[in-house]
């Protein structure tokens, strides 16, 4: 028998003053309660309570072990409110992982407001377009555009963005506007490359529905890059919004094939499956939904 068993049991009998009262309250059968107080004075070697038709009354020595065993639950009780009081803190450090231009630009600012709330909470925010391993890399959040598949991982959607295709005014000016996407495959793109691949470029208008690959004229794997080479005049790209609401805002870059819509995807925060989630990825994750929700700031 555990040093534990019974004592619970003993706390609760003199608490209520009987043994069918102490079952009801721990939920367990009055047969139960009687049996392991019986198993604890066996094991202990005196009696601790003295049962008539009428009443209960502890014994010296159950008076002595009952204070004890009552302190020892208080303790308990304490421990488990301290446990649960610092799990609603945002305490320690937060691993964050995010793309560089949506994090430089929307998620640093949210971070900013999200510790002033939180002050005793400590942020590592490293960029990074790979879809980075939540275990391996010890991420506590990710950021990144389309939800993950992986078990075990949650994706909070935090907002949409679209893609759109975009050139300079100087190249529209030297090349001329396409008229359709299949014009694309003639003229001057830059393109985003992962792994030494390009996705074809995905167009909406109505029911239609197409996917063409541009005349590649510079490739690379940063956005930054692309936003930079599209400015210059290296070619028209085809970026999230995020990227391009300033340049088009200012005239460096202007849309293109307005009548239609590139794909549009969510902006996920992605997170570890846990039953217990820690107070500092709760409270950042809950923190990003509602300042991205309702309002996309690009």
């Amino acid at each position: 028998m555990s040093q534990w068993e019974g004592f619970e049991e003993l706390v609760k009998v003199v608490e209520v003053g009987s043994f069918s009262g102490a079952a009801q309250a721990l939920g367990v059968s009055k047969g139960h309660v009687s049996q392991r107080i019986s198993q604890l004075e066996e094991r202990l070697g005196t009696r601790l309570l003295h049962r008539t038709t009428r009443k209960l009354s502890l014994t010296e020595l159950g008076n002595l072990y009952y204070e004890r065993c009552k302190q020892v639950i208080e303790d308990l009780e304490e421990i488990e409110q301290t446990v649960s009081e610092f799990q609603q803190q945002a305490t320690g450090i937060l691993k964050l992982s995010s793309p560089n231009l949506l994090g430089e630009m929307h998620i640093v600012p949210a971070i900013a407001d999200f510790l002033k709330e939180h002050d005793t909470l400590e942020i590592e925010h490293n960029f990074s377009s790979r879809k980075v391993d939540l275990i391996e890399d010890a991420y506590d959040v990710a950021i990144q555009v389309g939800a993950r598949t992986d078990i075990n991982v949650e994706n909070k959607p935090l907002a949409k963005t679209t893609f759109q295709l975009v050139a300079s005014p100087q190249f529209l000016q030297q090349v001329g506007t396409p008229e359709e996407p299949s014009d694309l495959k003639l003229m001057a793109c830059v393109m985003f490359t992962e792994y030494g691949t390009s996705k074809p470029w995905r167009f909406v208008r109505g029911e239609e529905k197409v996917s063409v690959t541009g005349k590649c004229a510079w490739h690379s794997n940063s956005g930054h890059c692309l936003l930079a080479a599209a400015r210059n005049g290296l070619g028209m790209a085809y970026l999230p919004d995020y990227y391009l609401s300033n340049d088009i805002k200012a005239g460096h870059l202007v849309p293109v094939l307005e009548d239609w819509c590139g794909i549009e995807r969510d902006i996920v925060a992605i997170y570890q499956h846990r039953r217990h989630l820690s107070a500092k990825v709760k409270l950042f994750i809950d923190f990003l939904e509602k300042r991205f929700q309702n309002h996309r700031p690009w």
